[in-house]
């Protein structure tokens, strides 16, 4: 089954959207979104420092750093790959309690989109979103779409809340992740 966006949330209570255009072809947009690291993403890195406190602010603890090793991004995130259809998309995937001060996940398997499309238990947050790459002319349009579904209506209203909080973060990192790919796909290498 070719899993999307539309297959494993077709419904949501929350959404958002962003694009950019690339002038490079969906092949090097691809290779540039598959190899982007967590270092090369400053305004992520910028969030992540206020979000973890004042212990993250001197460079004690780097949020993108596991033991000296600059993890790539679509393995950092805390949504898992569901699906792939290089270099057309990439579907990620995950199921917690967002609303608890450290997230909390469901016996589930991470990354498994068949769990992930049935899974309807009460009190948790789904949440699917894409990379799609789109020729056009002799660029390509990278755009990112996150989708929410709270499996219960008490859910729903407290997370309501949280995104009212988060929403502008959550925009400046997919910004800050279109923006990354950009500059690495100009700067050759690819």
């Amino acid at each position: 089954m070719h899993w999307t966006l539309e297959r494993l949330l077709p419904a949501f209570d929350k959404r958002e959207h962003h694009s950019r255009r690339i002038d490079a072809p969906p092949e090097r947009v691809w290779r540039g979104l598959v190899d982007l690291r967590v270092g090369e993403l400053a305004v992520t890195l910028g969030l992540m420092r206020v979000r973890g406190g004042p212990r993250t602010w001197t460079g004690g603890v780097d949020p993108g750093a596991h033991q000296g090793v600059d993890p790539r991004v679509l393995e950092w995130l805390p949504p898992r790959e569901m699906a792939a259809d290089p270099p057309h998309e990439v579907v990620l995937g995950d199921i917690a309690r967002y609303t608890a001060l450290r997230p909390v996940r469901p016996d589930v398997e991470r990354g498994d989109p068949e769990a992930f499309a049935h899974f309807d238990e009460a009190g948790w947050s789904k949440v699917v979103m894409n990379f799609r790459l789109t020729p056009e002319g002799d660029g390509t349009w990278l755009s990112t779409e996150t989708r929410v579904l709270n499996t219960d209506p008490a859910t729903r209203r407290a997370f309501a809340l949280y995104w009212g909080f988060i929403r502008a973060g959550s925009g400046m990192i997919r910004r800050d992740v279109l923006r990354a790919i950009a500059k690495k796909v100009a700067g050759g290498g690819l």
